[in-house]
């Protein structure tokens, strides 16, 4: 058992071929640490704050592996007394993860697009239609950019772009930052194989004026759109124009489905056997009181538009969620990083709303 990283590339390669969810990928990131089992043919990512340890992607390994995987770890984390929380676990892992003693609560949703047949006709689409359409007239078009091929100049011109997105979005909320452990970053040094689409005027390529980066799931079947920012100034309706046109892309490569990734926080307010009613109710507190430090309700508005399949992930802590662990995730989230100006911003702005309702 390791708690480093064997080789560099095997983490890359790993990660790729046996990503089970939409955010495992993102464990090849350098923040994170990762737990090898004995073969060293899987791992376990995570994020270590004391004695908390946070873990994202689940259980990266083959299937014939992952419940020796837990065991190991499971076995690791009793023996230095951790207190482990995994998010965003799939309802078919749950069971898995009870028996060997973790704690389940209702996490969120993920949002699924199975690609097979996957057409944008017929009125639940007609949203989705329209959008696209307003993003053509204006003369706009999505293409690929193969990062990876790209000179070392383009490629520092290109992250430089991307970065300025990413910022401007960004610095626009109450926490101005990547929420760690929901979030993924642009790291320029550890893109590896995720995909880039852009959006841009016909006749101007180099004006990118909205992103995705996809991330890999199970050796390529699927991909996730992680990351996705715009321009301030970007023309209305050019996220889900982006939207559509990577996932036609990928659906002509073959691609299984893309995930659209998990919300956070909503729909947790229904019981399930064994879970923590302090959680569930700080969710469902998140879900209609907290929006302002990140915004699930309008996160799920916006996906459901794309009338993905809604799966509910759990989060499994072992021994249980603690208030201690709670803190720990908070810290780790950077929730204890809010710009204040904009906060006050948006209260006076919500105010505002209120009186002339």
């Amino acid at each position: 058992m390791s708690e480093t990283v064997p080789d560099r590339d095997l983490l890359e390669r790993t990660a790729f071929a046996h990503s089970p969810y939409p955010d495992s990928y993102l464990t090849t990131e350098p923040e994170y640490r990762q737990f090898w089992n004995e073969s060293q043919t899987g791992y376990i990512g995570y994020i270590q704050d004391r004695k908390y340890l946070h873990m994202i992607g689940g259980l990266i390994a083959p299937d014939d592996e992952r419940e020796e995987l837990l065991r190991q770890f499971t076995e690791y984390v009793d023996e230095h007394r951790y207190l482990a929380s995994f998010f965003n676990i799939a309802e078919n892992d749950r069971p898995l993860f009870q028996k060997y003693g973790y704690e389940a609560t209702k996490f969120g949703e993920n949002a699924t697009i199975d690609l097979k047949g996957h057409t944008w006709s017929g009125k639940p689409y007609s949203w989705v239609r329209r959008q696209v359409s307003f993003v053509q007239r204006q003369g706009f078009v999505a293409r690929e950019i193969d990062i990876n091929h790209l000179s070392e100049a383009a490629r520092h011109d290109a992250f430089a772009r991307l970065q300025k997105m990413n910022e401007e979005q960004l610095s626009e909320r109450v926490l101005p930052h990547e929420i760690g452990l929901l979030e993924g970053r642009l790291y320029p040094d550890h893109f590896y194989r995720r995909r880039l689409f852009v959006a841009h005027p016909e006749n101007e390529p180099d004006n990118w004026q909205a992103f995705v980066a996809c991330t890999p799931m199970e050796d390529g079947r699927g991909w996730a759109t992680e990351m996705y920012r715009s321009q301030k100034e970007a023309v209305r309706g050019i996220t889900p124009f982006l939207f559509v046109k990577l996932i036609d892309a990928l659906k002509e490569e073959g691609v299984e489905f893309v995930s659209l990734c998990m919300v956070p926080a909503v729909n947790c307010g229904v019981k399930t056997p064994g879970d923590s009613w302090t959680t569930r109710y700080f969710l469902t507190l998140w879900e209609k009181r907290l929006n302002f430090l990140f915004n699930v309700q309008g996160l799920y508005h916006f996906k459901s538009r794309f009338r993905p399949e809604f799966e509910p992930v759990y989060l499994c802590v072992k021994p249980r969620i603690t208030n201690g662990s709670t803190l720990s995730f908070l810290k780790c989230c950077g929730v204890f990083q809010m710009h204040w100006s904009n906060f006050f911003r948006l209260l006076k702005s919500r105010k505002q709303r209120s009186e002339q309702n």
